[in-house]
């Protein structure tokens, strides 16, 4: 089969925009589009670049046979959820995240990885209110009795996001919190077989809050065990629903909701949008999340909700100037920021290969981009923590 025909196959079975590949590519697209009428043809390392767009080995272009593409992850925004169509730079993250499961799956099954003596008493089954009740007692417990070896500093929602994944880490699911384009997704879970599941919390949400409610809603998905691309604040089918409620009640449990409204009297309720911004300042959800919270409570109707979320729409001020930031959260140093980035389950089990002599720091820097000068700081933080989780 000519090149030009397989180039033009493989980008519209992946979906993609000529424009955003020939960016990405570094090549213009004006001459993508003559690659693909077969006009000229590209050099071998234009072929390369198109591959790695393409997430496909080189060689599978070079070949000059159409490559067999799998469908994308299902895309959760939808009513139908159906193989999701993502932006080039989308697809990318997910098969980063890919190859750090299957280079984390390889390393399990090389190494030991201490198992936590407290993974059979986890309350897991489907992501229901009534389980995200049992669940939040039996973390709250776990990270009570483990606050000080995991060391987490800055606000109360860095601490608690700091000590959920690793809670989800321990019991063997990575958690990647990295950039990605906000107009695919927000999140997405992946649990393919031969592979170590991964969730994925995209970084480019502002505000810290909506980063735990997205990867609180994946626990939802994990539990769940559907796989997919989602945004939690666009809900059009019952997974993303349940998902929600799931992640609302694991969060903020509306007992201890109810109870804590109750208790700024009725003055400070008189104010539907400052009672908003007050109690998503001092609880654990986003305000957004905190709105549809005081709406599911009974103390703001749907009526002045949605003119909430009008106001809120139409000011220019972001989530994230609302919440403190505080210096000194454990990933202001480059090594933490790309533990956050990789996960602490690959870093550590790399860390174990090491010592045990079955690779090397090149072997860590080819399957998991960790780079040999941030390794040394990054195996002695993440096996602290690691540590401390599974305890």
């Amino acid at each position: 089969m000519a090149l030009g025909r397989i180039l033009r196959q493989v980008r519209e079975t992946r979906q993609f925009e000529l424009a955003d590949v020939a960016s990405l590519a570094n090549i213009s697209a004006a001459r993508l589009e003559r690659f693909e009428a077969g006009d000229i043809e590209p050099s071998y390392n234009q072929i390369q670049k198109l591959a790695e767009v393409y997430g496909l080995p080189s060689y599978m272009l070079a070949s000059r046979t159409l490559p067999n593409l799998p469908e994308s992850l299902p895309d959760f925004r939808r009513q139908d959820p159906r193989p999701a169509r993502l932006s080039p730079a989308g697809m990318r993250r997910i098969w980063s995240s890919e190859k750090i499961a299957n280079f984390t799956h390889q390393l399990h099954s090389a190494v030991s990885r201490p198992t936590p003596a407290w993974k059979n008493d986890v309350p897991l089954g489907e992501p229901t209110v009534a389980r995200a009740t049992q669940l939040r007692e039996f973390f709250d417990d776990w990270m009570g009795r483990r606050s000080r070896g995991l060391d987490f500093k800055g606000t109360p929602e860095q601490i608690f996001l700091g000590s959920f994944r690793l809670f989800l880490e321990a019991q063997g699911t990575i958690v990647n919190v990295n950039d990605a384009p906000f107009d695919d997704f927000l999140g997405f879970y992946i649990n393919h077989s031969e592979s170590t599941p991964v969730a994925f919390v995209n970084r480019k949400i502002s505000s810290r809050k909506a980063q735990l409610f997205t990867l609180a809603h994946e626990f939802g998905h994990i539990l769940a065990n559907a796989e997919g691309v989602s945004n939690p604040f666009i809900v059009k089918n019952s997974i993303e629903r349940t998902c929600n409620k799931f992640a609302a009640e694991f969060l903020s449990p509306m007992a201890a909701f109810r109870a804590f409204v109750e208790q700024q009297g009725r003055t400070a309720r008189s104010d539907p949008f400052e009672l908003i911004r007050f109690v998503s300042e001092r609880l654990l959800l986003s305000q957004h999340a905190t709105a549809i919270r005081l709406v599911e409570a009974e103390y703001l109707s749907p009526a002045l909700l949605r003119d909430w979320e009008k106001a809120r729409s139409q000011s220019r001020t972001s989530e994230k100037d609302d919440e403190t930031e505080a210096a000194g959260d454990g990933f202001g140093a480059v090594h933490a920021k790309r533990i956050g980035e990789l996960g602490y389950l690959p870093t550590f089990l790399a860390k174990v290969a090491i010592d045990e002599n079955l690779i090397d720091s090149l072997d860590v820097q080819g399957g998991m981009k960790l780079a040999e000068s941030l390794q040394q700081n990054a195996f002695s933080l993440a096996a602290r923590r690691f540590l401390a989780a599974v305890s």
